[in-house]
């Protein structure tokens, strides 16, 4: 906890160094910054997410700069709506999660056309560039790493445990579609393919925690060959409690896999029960862009470039607790 808490205060006191910097040389200038995602309040790994966004805008408030933030609750069409209301607005800079990009595109192009800096966060444009939105840079997870990297954990795991080689996997999407999502879940399948000879299937199990249980239990009623199930934070916390009221053991019977972070799903890694989760450090993704942008605003351009990546990181056994201490803490 004490590395965490020290990385997290070092970049807080990195930030206000830039941002004092900065606000010498834009002394008066008021400053529009719009951050819209597809965040679903209430959700874990959004709460963790909008602390980000703010803690940056509330840093940067002093200096003049006001942060509008909109989240579309994973509706895309909403996202685009919200998207035409901050480009309407005419704001001086832009977040945003590129989950359909070539929508997008069109919507965008006014701000692009008049210079306005973009920062895409969460899920970056997939195409090349040149093709893709001219966005400065992209915070977050490499996505095609991330269900790689959860299944050579899961291989190591299996190996290191001694226990019985994975035959059938159940993934669970919780975004139709959703390209990250997509990658993740097969990335994931074709590691443990390519090592075992793992059969798998693919369901959407959608935001609602009531109806994605009930989905994923009717799947293993008619489907009692599944041995792997790998799904959200919130879906694979569920999925501990569905098996032991199925008379199944999650952890033996069963094994499950996560993406993304929760204290609870923490607990059932320490428990045995879940295998391991992956980190892409979510905070970090809502709070540098906005510092980023009023550099690049302020500071004769400077930004980062290309990628900014905040993971995939691995969460298990082995490092359970101190990861489990930053999510208490509100920053994991």
């Amino acid at each position: 906890m004490k590395r965490t808490v020290f990385v997290v205060l070092a970049l807080i006191v990195l930030s206000i160094c830039v941002v004092a910097t900065a606000d010498a040389q834009m002394k008066g200038k008021k400053i529009t910054l719009y951050y819209v995602d597809h965040g679903t309040p209430g959700n874990p790994f959004w709460v963790v997410y909008f602390r980000g966004i703010d803690d940056a805008a509330a840093m940067l408030k002093p200096f003049g700069v006001e942060v509008k933030h909109l989240s579309s609750g994973a509706d895309v069409k909403k996202q685009m709506d919200l998207l035409k209301q901050a480009v309407a607005a005419n704001p001086d800079g832009l977040v945003t999660s590129m989950i359909d990009p070539k929508s997008f595109d069109p919507i965008l192009k006014p701000l692009i056309d008049k210079g306005v800096p973009i920062m895409a966060v969460n899920v970056e444009d997939p195409r090349p560039v040149g093709q893709r939105i001219p966005y400065l840079t992209y915070y977050g997870e490499d996505t095609w790493k991330s269900g790689v990297e959860l299944g050579d954990a899961f291989i190591r795991y299996v190996e290191q445990a001694g226990g019985k080689k994975p035959t059938f996997i159940l993934l669970c999407n919780p975004q139709a579609g959703h390209y990250v999502w997509e990658a993740r879940l097969q990335k994931f399948a074709e590691t443990l393919k390519a090592k075992y000879g793992t059969k798998s299937d693919k369901i959407v199990i959608g935001e609602d925690p009531t109806k994605a249980t009930e989905i994923v239990k009717a799947y293993l009623v008619k489907n009692p060959k599944v041995d792997v199930i790998v799904a959200t934070n919130w879906q694979t916390h569920a999925n501990v409690s569905l098996l032991k009221s199925m008379g199944k053991t999650p952890g033996k019977d069963v094994y499950l896999a996560s993406f993304d972070l929760m204290p609870e799903l923490l607990q059932d890694i320490k428990d045995g029960t879940v295998v391991a989760t992956h980190d892409q450090q979510q905070y970090l993704q809502g709070f540098l862009p906005l510092m980023d942008l009023y550099l690049y605003l302020t500071a004769y351009g400077a930004h980062p470039f290309g990628i900014v990546g905040t993971g995939p990181i691995i969460a298990d056994k082995s490092n359970a607790d101190t990861v489990l201490a930053g999510t208490k803490a509100g920053y994991r």
